[in-house]
């Protein structure tokens, strides 16, 4: 009885959760969304891989914010399947940053390091930001929780970014660019594999 009891009391709190979980991941994925754009294009233009990937990562949380968002309307087990989505695509962008760091490594290209560092701390504010936010929701919900590590790792990316930076302006060392990118890409590897586990024992 005291268990039945547990559940139904967990359950209205999460029910109790949805209002404002909805408003928070609306916020955060608008605030991501924009800021990966400019990120993206602030990578393309200084030559920063570090930076791309990053907003390569950053597109991805907002497709998870996205999901979380909608997963909110659906019942429980299309939440699960909508977190195997959520977390594998993780693990895709990973992939995706490895391949092209390894490509950078034996390439290397001349970036523009001090407008690139700018981009990035902007980035680490942001992110900084909306996982403050995020904080706030319920983070028992698998899909919620999922993006919050989306944006976790996007927060190590952009410091990640800004050591590239500093090592390229100040040092002139190009290959910590490829290197750092090849570190957040185990970093998002790392939470995308954590993710898909937790989503495929959820019951």
């Amino acid at each position: 009885m005291s268990d039945h009891h547990t559940h139904e009391h967990h359950a209205y709190l999460s029910h109790e959760h949805i209002p404002q979980d909805k408003k928070i991941l609306a916020f955060s994925f608008a605030i991501i969304t924009g800021f990966m754009v400019v990120e993206f294009i602030g990578g393309y233009w200084f030559n920063s891989l570090a930076l791309m990937a990053d907003a390569g990562h950053m597109a991805n949380d907002s497709l998870s914010l996205c999901l979380a968002l909608l997963a909110l309307f659906l019942s429980a087990q299309k939440q699960r399947y909508i977190a195997l989505l959520n977390s594998g695509s993780l693990i895709i962008v990973a992939l995706m940053i490895l391949v092209e760091a390894i490509q950078r490594w034996h390439n290397p290209i001349e970036m523009m390091a001090l407008p690139m560092l700018g981009v990035a701390l902007l980035g680490l504010l942001i992110n900084l930001f909306v996982a403050w936010i995020m904080l706030k929701s319920d983070h028992d919900n698998l899909n919620i929780k999922a993006a919050y590590l989306h944006v976790l790792t996007d927060l190590f990316g952009s410091i990640i970014a800004i050591l590239s930076g500093l090592s390229a302006y100040f040092l002139g060392w190009l290959w910590v660019d490829p290197l750092a990118s090849m570190v957040l890409s185990v970093l998002v590897l790392k939470s995308g594999i954590n993710a898909f586990r937790l989503a495929l024992k959820k019951q």
